[in-house]
């Protein structure tokens, strides 16, 4: 078995390889039309199998340095297993899942099933979208920077931002959707957010008005945003700050001096250049390249929304889980109009450098 301290580093290894083996290709071909389709499917497959076994077999006991709240949702899950009392039915689709799997198997299975949850919905999603190039997508949601600490230590954040994506797949079919982020928001209320973003952006498409009102939203928190934080972060991110102390760090397993950079109030200009790459991406595309899609310009609206309201309560306790609801978008916005725009020059190029640098990035934040 793998050490708790050198999982997440094994985990990391393995998709690296992985993926810059997996996409070699785009060394050789300009299109990604004649990038080779064994190397898609193949990716997808490989890249599913090591996430789900990374995820789903790590210790169930894990120490919390390691494996952050791991042990917790193991003591739950166990507490219902042995029918004792559990009172925290804050998000009650998420006990209810917990009790339906404990009625199945055991700790290891929960975690097995949950790592499926986390993966292959929004690989629907994007296989939906892009058609064989959903690979692309799925390799830069795997390999974000917040992918591992939403698998392992924000599970129900990660399954409701899951089943979010998954709903999108269904914008043609209201019903369906509603349905299923109902279903993500009884998982964890900070899909709350999203959902109201999605709602609003039916009526408004003035994307340089939210890219002006996102920078904004910088100085102005910089600034008061303690202040801020005090008439509102309660309201904004209580569900989503809220987290037992002895919880790790989602962006590091390290170390507890680790665990205190994420838990402690601090303006976060990593993670406000990690965002805004993102917000300028989505304005090149739209307003450099004219990009014309209705589909996408509502994603990066919402995108624009969530980021903008996470800026304003940065200064919270575990901000990343705020920053998560706009994160989770990542993906599309990156692939979606590489992969659909007509006529795009280095399609291969371009996707290779967004890989590369999403890995990059994610490396760079698990060593500091």
């Amino acid at each position: 078995m793998i050490s708790d301290s050198f999982y997440a580093y094994a985990f990391y290894i393995s998709i690296t390889f992985l993926i810059v083996v997996g996409i070699l290709p785009l060394l050789k071909y300009k299109r990604l039309e004649d990038f080779p389709e064994i190397n898609k499917w193949l990716g997808v497959v490989l890249l599913i199998i090591i996430t789900v076994f990374f995820i789903g077999f790590r210790n169930p006991y894990g120490d919390w340095r390691y494996l952050g709240d791991t042990y917790n949702y193991t003591r739950k899950f166990l507490a219902i297993s042995n029918n004792l009392e559990f009172n925290e039915k804050k998000d009650l689709g998420f006990y209810v899942y917990m009790r339906l799997m404990s009625g199945i198997g055991n700790v290891t299975f929960f975690y097995i099933v949950s790592a499926f949850l986390y993966i292959v919905p929004p690989y629907f999603t994007f296989r939906k979208w892009l058609g064989q190039n959903a690979y692309f997508a799925l390799v830069i949601y795997i390999s974000s920077m917040s992918f591992w600490g939403f698998a392992i230590n924000g599970l129900r954040n990660g399954l409701a931002t899951s089943f979010f994506i998954f709903a999108l797949a269904f914008l043609n079919r209201k019903l369906i959707m509603a349905a299923i982020i109902v279903l993500a928001i009884t998982f964890h209320k900070s899909i709350i957010l999203p959902t109201a973003a999605l709602i609003l952006v039916q009526f408004f498409s003035n994307s340089l008005l939210l890219i002006k009102v996102w920078l904004f939203s910088i100085p102005v928190s910089f600034l008061f945003g303690r202040k801020i934080m005090s008439m509102l972060g309660t309201i904004l991110s209580s569900s989503v700050s809220a987290i037992d102390k002895r919880s790790a760090s989602v962006l590091s397993s390290e170390a507890s001096e680790e665990v205190s950079a994420v838990t402690t109030s601090s303006f976060r200009i990593d993670f406000i250049v990690y965002s805004g790459a993102f917000v300028y991406l989505g304005y090149y595309f739209l307003h450099k390249l004219g990009y014309k899609s209705k589909l996408y310009t509502q994603l990066f609206q919402m995108y624009l929304i969530t980021n903008t309201i996470w800026v304003f309560v940065i200064y919270a306790p575990f901000t990343n889980r705020t920053a998560y609801l706009s994160w989770f978008l990542i993906p599309i916005i990156i692939s979606y109009p590489i992969v659909n725009m007509p006529n795009f020059e280095n399609q291969s190029k371009f996707i290779g450098i967004a890989i590369l640098g999403s890995l990059a990035f994610t490396w760079l934040l698990f060593y500091i």
